[in-house]
């Protein structure tokens, strides 16, 4: 009984009389008006089934339930009115997307087999979405390592540009989601469809001709396009098309997007990876912040704050040396591992997962690494890997 139902009607004596027949039954919680059961829902309640009146001063059952349907899509919505005719019924399945319709006055035994009935549909709902979640999500960051062993110095940084989206997403006090890594640790996926010397000079900080900036500016599309191509990542793919789009419609893609019409996850993206960028030629965490101030028309406003506030709070993790016997999964690199030639192997700010566990020990092993091996214990419960903490789906 940990799954919540919600009542909403504007007859409080309505209220009572379920409260009184099927409190025993369910976890229920009573609203009073439309208004009433928003708040409770800006309040942090999560409700598996919604049961509402159709007729209320201010805010009508469709309008609340629509509303529902699109801040908490994992709620199952039940209409309840004693206007029965079609007009009402068909409105109500259309715009607010009903799974019962029902009459008033309803038995209490009907209105209890409605509400099982949702309940049902909630986990099923659930169940698929944390389903897909964990299957996507694990997919695609066994690419993104893939490509960071293949080619490091191009790809091998997204584990800290995964930590630096989990503190912006902790200091703007959103819940985590599921596709913070996968954006991180893709949002360079584009890339593969640039000539090797381009990457390397990008990497390097040189300076692009006219004919490769072209190129270099096309990398986001062909990311979005490799994306776009998995079912139900559209989201993701146009939080990549969009991370080298400024807030004041700079930038590119070369179009009229710009400010708050940018997906939000580009918009987060944008900050970390001019910020890191400017990390690469200055390490000074303060210099490079003020380089981002200093073309601050780039950047969300909200988003660059919080990044100054991140930076302000206390966070550096302390920094050990270890045998490569003793490295375990969650750690975090903190130096480049090289071949005893001076070959990247793994780069700094690499997260340690069995893959990158037994690379490095077969090339210890064969007297081809160069020691010492830098790590820090890492952040290994945070919400992105965790599924059970994730709160409810966000747009990007």
């Amino acid at each position: 009984m940990n799954e919540q139902v919600l009542f909403v009607d504007d007859e409080v004596n309505v209220l009572r009389a379920y409260k009184r027949a099927l409190r025993k039954q369910f976890r229920l919680h009573t609203a009073a008006s439309g208004r009433e059961a928003l708040e409770k829902l800006d309040e942090g309640n999560r409700f598996a089934v919604i049961v509402s009146d159709m007729r209320m001063p201010e805010m009508d059952g469709v309008t609340l339930l629509a509303r529902f349907h699109q801040l908490s899509p994992d709620t199952v919505r039940i209409m309840l009115t004693g206007n029965s005719d079609q007009e009402t019924a068909v409105k109500a399945v259309n715009e607010g997307d009903i799974f019962r319709f029902l009459n008033k006055p309803c038995p209490p035994e009907k209105l209890a087999e409605a509400i099982q009935a949702g309940l049902q549909q909630h986990r099923l709902i659930t169940a698929e979405r944390e389903l897909l979640e964990q299957t996507v999500r694990g997919s695609l960051n066994a690419l993104s390592e893939t490509l960071a062993l293949l080619s490091p110095a191009e790809f091998g940084a997204s584990e800290e540009m995964a930590r630096t989206l989990r503190g912006l997403m902790e200091t703007l006090e959103r819940p985590a989601q599921w596709w913070l890594e996968p954006l991180a640790r893709l949002c360079r996926i584009g890339w593969v469809a640039l000539p090797e010397p381009v990457r390397r000079k990008v990497s390097n900080g040189d300076a692009l001709n006219e004919e490769e900036e072209q190129l270099f500016r096309r990398y986001p599309e062909a990311g979005a396009e490799l994306l776009a191509r998995i079912p139900r990542l559209e989201q993701l793919a146009e939080s990549i098309r969009y991370q080298e789009k400024h807030y004041d419609g700079g930038g590119f893609p070369a179009d009229d997007i710009k400010g708050d019409a940018i997906p939000f996850g580009a918009r987060l993206l944008k900050v970390a990876l001019d910020f890191h960028r400017a990390l690469a030629e200055q390490p000074d965490r303060r210099e490079a912040l003020a380089r981002l101030h200093w073309r601050r028309e780039r950047y969300d406003p909200d988003i660059l704050a919080a990044l100054e506030s991140l930076l302000q709070s206390p966070g550096d993790e302390e920094v050990m040396e270890i045998d490569v016997t003793a490295l375990a999964d969650g750690m975090v690199l903190q130096g480049d591992i090289n071949t005893a030639d001076g070959r990247l192997l793994v780069r700094k700010g690499q997260r340690v997962t069995p893959t990158v566990r037994r690379l490095i020990y077969n090339f210890w092993e064969s007297r081809n690494l160069r020691l010492p091996l830098l790590v820090s214990h890492g952040d290994q419960g945070d919400a992105v890997s965790n599924p059970s903490m994730m709160g409810q789906p966000q747009p990007l």
